[in-house]
């Protein structure tokens, strides 16, 4: 389906987007009615339980036997295979064709994804864009594929009912409470539809547009073949999958006949794709339970239903997840893979943060609804004998917040977060033990060993350096863990029914006293699930890091290049947004990381609009919840950032030759003229590469960069740092150095328009250069740039120099001290400014200004990953 097809719809849709409130109101409302749902389930629930044990149903589920399961498991295998077949009459609907494997996996995964997050269409859509698009198929014909999918099995749910109506009507009439003749009568109705709907298609597809007053909608009537197979291969989907609930009822038969059961479980599963809830769940339950609880006994129907979820819908998420993970350590690393095998085990396995996402929020689910569960006296009776009872009582109480915990952890895991992959990790581990210490609970204990490896098989996906919490909770997230939170609630109640309730009960600690624990656990779980939702919502925006506009950009240009800092020039990366003051004329630059908001040097521009600026900036981190930074600032802008309420913190001392003076005369400067002399027994030659002209070397530049950071096995930095980036360096002035005509080094400096000042950008080496090559190129810079009329040239910062203890300095000082003195095996400082100190340079301290105290210890940190590259 081409982007056109649609497009008078989309315009619709985009005018209602457009209204005022619009995007709060879908943020809100859908959530809302979400939990709307759920709360008119549970009263359904509530109602058709008021008969039904709890016991009964954990004996029932127990008692399930091996053959049974294992009929349900090989049912939900040929259901899937019928799914399968739909996606692949699907792709020829679209002229498509996917090679087997990734049809195999497209469908089977997609599918277990839609299955267990509800909205099918979107969700499975989604993997199913990723995986099938490796094989050329575009989005649209994805998104029209999953249409006629979708619509497809919605037609053949309505077709099994009618059908079922018309020849079963006296059965049916009985479960329903309709009349025969008004079943008859609308199941006929139905099939004389279907009747219609065959004879309107034709041998081939056909195009069909409708124009309307508000849109235009365009759509492809599918060929009568096309139509004829989906709907067979739906109706053996659906059959396999009613054949997978009705193994587990095993007794059933004596009172239901299969053709009628099958009619009803399409019935009711066409009513949970209607309510759009999560595969169905309450909805698809509520429908089976009233249409044969006069026929079943309900306790047999609810733990055929619960096992019926755990094979149907659990198993193949879980299947999927491995899935990924072979994909992630398997083709994508093997490199005797065709091209087609490495870009599909590369898209494919791109989908493990979406799986371990959901599959964590499941485990969690798992685990606070375990909480509100009675354990097995057999197994409390053993654990009372190896375990004293503060244990049991405190593990059902930890399980259960560890469990809400993986709640909100699962959506770092979306957003593929390295300190969710741990704290899932961490949670997961020690809820193994846990598990076990509360009540023996294997199956729990199986499905958190199943995480783990899950979780280990993906790490290298999970490689996003943020902070867990930096952005807000969605309301439907929220909406999800209320959700989760209500239905433990209920299964309190409805496990501990013949429980008299009574304020005593918080108070009761003994092994057998198991409503009381469930009822601490159920309590602290709601408590903490609302502690963190109202933190997430009553908490001001963390906010996020956007690089800047093209315009702005442009804008700041012209103000680095109206005043003399050549520092400045930095701005010009783009690594950094832009706060300009209100006449345009001056700006900030700054990054975020985590609660640090970090500003780069002192503002840019006339002096006189610093204070405004340095305020506004103060008031934008604190108005985010963050912390204010001035990294790297000059001394005589202090009294500014003390009149801010910040705290100073030395961080090192800069070094500026003083060109006018600059000369190679005197024993002083000995070893600069050796290596001058040095460097032309070595055939060295130097080469001035005006910024023009800088584009046509950048290939020999960015292989000396590539080799230097090869050999350093390091990574390009940012922020504070001038980094190799093509558009940076070609606004830069460039002198590169010869060694008998081959390039070897080379190094950047950036100035203004003013001439006055420069500043050492990026400096890179090959590997095995020469020790004088550096210092030969450095030299002959600073030559230049003296006759060239330039006042100072600027080597860097040297961290921590100038960090002499004294009886008055502070602890930060004198651990600085320290490190400047005994640092050396992590950081070359002394070497550093030892390099610079034969320039024999001028040093002026820099500054750190930033909110708090001991915080400032923190925002160090953060700094360290912004010039590391990482942004949140």
């Amino acid at each position: 389906m081409r982007d056109t097809d649609l497009s008078g719809l989309a315009r619709v849709l985009v005018r209602v987007r457009r209204l005022p409130g619009a995007q709060h109101w879908r943020q809100c409302v859908v959530p809302a009615v979400a939990v709307g749902v759920c709360a008119l389930l549970l009263v359904v629930f509530q109602h058709l339980s008021q008969t039904v044990d709890y016991r009964s149903v954990v004996v029932h589920l127990c008692h399930l036997s091996a053959t049974e399961w294992v009929g349900a498991l090989g049912a939900t295998a040929a259901s899937f295979v019928a799914l399968v077949g739909r996606d692949a009459v699907g792709l020829r609907y679209v002229g498509a064709a996917v090679p087997r494997p990734p049809l195999w996996v497209g469908a089977t995964v997609g599918s277990a994804l839609g299955n267990a997050t509800g909205f099918g269409a979107l969700t499975g859509g989604a993997v199913r864009c990723r995986v099938y698009g490796v094989a050329g198929v575009t989005p649209g014909q994805v998104g029209q594929m999953t249409v006629f999918t979708s619509v497809t099995l919605a037609l053949a749910l309505a077709l099994m009912t009618a059908a079922g109506m018309l020849g079963a009507a006296t059965t049916l009439a009985s479960m329903s409470g309709l009349p025969p003749g008004v079943l008859r009568g609308l199941g006929g109705a139905g099939l004389a539809g279907f009747v219609v709907l065959i004879a309107a298609c034709r041998a081939v597809p056909k195009r069909v547009q409708l124009s309307g007053r508000f849109a235009r909608l365009a759509f492809t009537i599918p060929a009568r073949r096309d139509l004829l197979e989906e709907l067979a291969l739906s109706v053996a989907d659906v059959v396999a999958a009613s054949l997978a609930l009705w193994t587990l009822l095993p007794h059933a038969g004596a009172h239901v006949g299969f053709a009628q059961f099958v009619t009803v479980y399409a019935a009711a599963m066409l009513l949970g794709m209607i309510g759009h809830t999560p595969g169905g769940v309450g909805v698809f339950e509520a429908a089976m339970v009233y249409a044969l609880g006069s026929s079943v006994p309900t306790s047999k129907m609810l733990a055929a239903l619960l096992a019926y979820r755990a094979i149907y819908f659990g198993v193949p998420l879980i299947l999927s997840a491995g899935v990924l993970a072979v994909f992630e350590g398997h083709a994508q690393k093997t490199a005797r893979a065709s091209a087609l095998a490495q870009r599909g085990a590369k898209s494919v396995s791109q989908l493990a943060p979406l799986f371990l996402a959901i599959s964590t929020f499941v485990v969690g689910s798992m685990l606070v609804i375990s909480g509100a569960t009675p354990a097995f006296m057999k197994r409390i009776a053993i654990l009372q004998t190896v375990l004293p009872l503060w244990v049991l009582e405190s593990s059902q109480l930890l399980a259960s917040l560890f469990g809400v915990l993986l709640l909100f952890v699962a959506r770092g895991l979306f957003r593929r977060l390295d300190a969710a992959w741990w704290l899932a990790l961490v949670i997961a581990a020690l809820n193994l033990a846990l598990s076990l210490a509360k009540g023996l609970a294997f199956v729990e204990t199986g499905v958190l060993c199943v995480l783990i490896a899950l979780l280990l098989a993906t790490r290298e996906r999970f490689n996003r350096h943020s902070s867990l919490f930096a952005e807000r909770f969605t309301p439907g997230w929220l909406a999800s863990v209320g959700i989760v939170i209500a239905l433990a609630v209920w299964v309190l109640f409805f496990a501990f029914r013949d429980v008299e309730y009574s304020q005593h009960l918080w108070w009761q600690f003994a092994f057998d006293e198991r409503a009381p624990r469930a009822l601490r656990a159920t309590l602290a779980a709601g408590l903490f699930a609302a502690a963190l939702a109202c933190w997430q919502l009553l908490r001001p925006a963390a906010g996020r890091f956007e690089k800047p506009a093209e315009e702005d950009l442009i804008e700041a240009a012209g103000v680095v290049r109206a005043q003399e800092r050549s520092d400045a020039v930095l701005a010009m990366m783009g690594d950094k947004s832009f706060l300009f003051s209100e006449s345009r004329n001056a700006f900030l630059m700054y990054a975020k990381r985590g609660r640090t908001w970090a500003a780069l040097h002192d503002p840019v521009g006339p002096r006189s609009e610093w204070p405004a600026l340095i305020e506004r900036f103060v008031a934008l981190a604190h108005a985010h919840g963050g912390r204010a930074a001035f990294y790297q600032v000059r001394a005589d802008a202090l009294p500014l950032y003390l009149d801010a309420g910040l705290t100073l913190m030395k961080l090192g001392e800069e070094a500026h030759i003083a060109l006018p003076t600059f000369d190679l005369k005197g024993s002083h400067r000995a070893h600069l003229r050796y290596a001058l002399k040095r460097g032309e027994r070595d055939g060295f030659s130097i080469e001035l590469i005006e910024s023009t002209e800088v584009p046509g070397v950048l290939p020999a530049l960015r292989e000396i960069s590539d080799a230097w950071l090869a050999n350093r096995v390091a990574r390009e930095k940012s922020f504070s740092v001038a980094a190799f980036m093509d558009g940076y360096l070609a606004a830069q002035s460039v002198m590169l150095l010869r060694q008998h005509g081959q390039p070897l080094a080379f190094v950047t400096f950036m100035t203004t328009d003013l001439n006055t000042e420069a500043t050492v950008g990026v400096m890179r080496h090959l590997p095995g250069a020469s020790p004088y090559a550096m210092e030969y190129l450095f030299t002959q810079l600073a030559l230049h740039l003296k006759n060239a009329g330039f006042r100072s040239l600027s080597l860097g910062v040297a961290p921590l120099s100038g960090m002499q203890p004294t009886p008055l300095a502070s602890p930060w000082h004198r651990g600085a001290a320290l490190a400047w003195r005994f640092g050396g095996w992590f950081y070359n400082f002394r070497g550093l400014r030892g390099f610079k100190d034969k320039f024999q340079p001028r040093w002026e301290p820099r500054y750190l200004a930033a909110s708090g105290s001991v915080s400032v210890f923190f925002t160090l940190a953060d700094l360290s990953r912004l010039a590391g590259g990482a942004r949140s």
